[in-house]
């Protein structure tokens, strides 16, 4: 069992300036938005950078966003992107003085623009200054917009720039109920001591929030210090809802600090990243990995230039290396990416009844007509996977979506209904769906949306943009995919298929086989462990509950030549007959093991992944 090395790349990804790099993930593509360099542009001029890129490695400039307004406007700063019903809406800060800024939103037609202003101020009713605005959507369908503005009488004591947030009623208006979710309240967040420009308080600051849900819990990424000095800092803070319900004086948010009272996530290395931070967060081409992208000085000062590092999981703990100047492993690509960049479809693809043609980064289906029309791919899916669809609805009453197949005939379809639902169908009982979720309102057909589908054993996994996932048990693993249209027609675009599982063990009605957990042949002769009656899916995680003697082993996953397999574990209690000890197995077809032990220290993975085909130096893992 080898290591292969894998390509790489190094930071600054971008020689030029582009502070507070926000990165969005459209359809297979990469499109990154950055504050605008000159301060007051005049009026023919346009503001925020864009590049691209369809791996995170090899980038290009496409442009700006959009045209500035001229005086006295100025200070357009930090630019985040979000899509919504085919819509891509831009939110931005924009000052008319130096202490006199708010938040605005610009709408486009495609992520490269060109974005026109919509006409409306978000935050100016609310707030004399605001910046850094931050959309997070969570899986109930609500949209909050996270910011900084200057707090002057927070409990803690503290004076200067924080983050706070409040309700979207829609993407264009505020509820008006502002909530405090990260004032400044550490020393390490100091900006300027006796600041002249604010009446000479000693001046903290906290801005660039950005926002994501993990294992349940929330957790927003910020930033902290001052951007041009040594101190200038990421960390983050954690909650169990969104948006607490204390206003201005809420403290549903907490804070984690560091080592030695610094911030506790990405730090200045002293020597060549320098005052990194104003991060954003982006998954990977594989969907599968999960990276921040921030800016940061180097050793010649001339500007904020954009980085890009992984982010990992230590059990409910983001880490990172950041900020890296090394060479780095590039980004893992999918085991199958289709973004239909050829006029014709490839030999990979067989059709099955309709009128399938390629154009414009998209396969579409013209027949509404046709009873049921299928595009089967012919990659053979492995036992665990993790699949990603785009499509959107063109013409005709019917259905569309994802058609699995298994190797015993049995089929499973994953399927929209326009205006009406997406819904889990078994071809064994065809009279009803197994599982259905009425889709919002306010869902357009006709725009693209996306779908994640994910096997891992018998647990099917199905997400519709960033709603709540459904899950269901199938029969029989899957083994081919394709898409499908029923009396009607669709579009699908930036499909990617990676070999991939991921158990949160989140849910204890899911036993370790359900999940695809086994004892396989050969291991019966390590005691103890030849079969799974002493594991269970117990409160987040995978238990081993028997203290026999002898090791007990549990594998997942298909043979491969390279992978990725991380976990977080936990010595709940040993018995007195040997020095215990848990960790990682890699299990060779030919009996051959290769084990990761950590000594001393038995629960078992809170939260375990293998990824296939992308091998790197795991944090906690074992690569081959």
């Amino acid at each position: 069992m080898a290591a292969k090395k894998p390509a790489t790349y190094c930071n600054p990804f971008w020689t030029e300036s582009f502070p507070d790099p926000f990165v969005l993930k459209v359809r297979g593509r990469y499109y990154a938005y950055a504050t605008e360099h000159e301060t007051y542009p005049p009026a023919d001029s346009w503001v925020f950078p864009i590049l691209t890129s369809s791996d995170l490695v090899q980038w290009r400039e496409i442009g700006k966003a959009m045209p500035a307004f001229g005086q006295p406007y100025g200070r357009y700063w930090a630019p985040e992107v979000t899509v919504h019903n085919g819509q891509f809406l831009l939110y931005y800060a924009v000052h008319t003085s130096e202490f006199a800024g708010s938040i605005r939103v610009a709408v486009a037609d495609r992520p490269e623009g060109p974005f026109t202003d919509s006409g409306q101020d978000l935050t100016s009713s609310l707030f004399p200054w605001a910046i850094d605005p931050h959309v997070f959507r969570d899986q109930d369908g609500q949209w909050y917009l996270y910011m900084t503005i200057e707090y002057w009488d927070d409990p803690g004591g503290f004076i200067g720039s924080g983050n706070i947030v409040d309700r979207l009623i829609d993407p264009f208006t505020l509820q008006g109920h502002p909530t405090r979710v990260t004032p400044p309240q550490h020393q390490w967040q100091l900006f300027e001591a006796q600041r002249e420009a604010r009446g000479g308080v000693d001046w903290y600051t906290v801005e660039g929030p950005a926002v994501m849900r993990h294992r349940g819990r929330y957790y927003e990424m910020f930033s902290g210090g001052c951007y041009y000095r040594d101190n200038y800092a990421v960390s983050y803070a954690t909650s169990d809802t969104p948006m607490g319900p204390g206003g201005m004086h809420d403290s549903s948010w907490h804070d984690w600090e560091g080592t030695e009272g610094q911030a506790f996530l990405i730090r200045s290395d002293g020597t060549y990243m320098i005052s990194p931070g104003h991060n954003s967060l982006v998954p990977g081409p594989n969907n599968a990995e999960l990276y921040t992208a921030y800016h940061a000085w180097q050793q010649d000062r001339a500007a904020r230039r954009p980085c890009l590092d992984r982010l990992f999981w230590h059990g409910d703990q983001p880490w990172t290396a950041a900020p890296t100047h090394t060479p780095q492993p590039a980004p893992a690509l999918p085991r199958l990416r289709e973004l239909f960049e050829e006029p014709v479809l490839q030999p990979c693809w067989h059709q099955y009844d309709g009128r399938w043609s390629v154009s414009n980064g998209e396969v579409a289906q013209e027949d509404d007509t046709a009873v049921r029309a299928t595009l089967q791919h012919r990659e053979r899916l492995s036992a665990a996977w993790l699949l990603e669809v785009n499509l959107r609805h063109i013409t005709g009453a019917g259905s569309y979506g994802v058609l699995l197949q298994s190797d015993a005939g049995t089929t499973v379809s994953v399927s929209i209904t326009p205006g009406s639902q997406l819904a889990v169908w078994s071809g064994t009982s065809p009279a009803e769906p197994v599982q259905t979720m009425p889709l919002p309102a306010a869902i357009e057909a006709a725009a693209w949306h996306q779908l994640i589908i994910s096997l891992s054993g018998s647990v099917l996994s199905v997400q519709f943009d960033y709603l709540r996932p459904l899950e269901v048990l199938v029969e029989h693993p899957a083994y081919t995919f394709s898409l499908f249209t029923q009396h009607c027609s669709a579009a699908f675009s930036g499909i990617s298929l990676t070999d991939h599982f991921r158990d949160e063990f989140l849910n204890n009605r899911q036993t370790p086989a359900l999940l695809g957990w086994s004892v396989e042949a050969g291991t019966e002769s390590e005691p103890g462990s030849a079969s799974l009656a002493h594991w269970r899916v117990h409160d987040g995680a995978l238990e081993q509950t028997s203290a026999a003697p002898g090791a007990h082993i549990v594998l997942k996953g298909p043979l491969h030549e390279q992978y990725e397999c991380g976990a977080t574990m936990m010595l709940h209690r040993a018995n007195e007959q040997g020095l215990p000890a848990l960790g990682l197995v890699a299990w060779h077809s030919t009996g051959e093991k290769l084990l990761v032990w950590l000594r001393s220290g038995l629960t078992f993975p809170r939260h375990s992944t293998l990824l296939h085909g992308t091998p790197y130096a795991s944090d906690t893992g074992v690569t081959s």
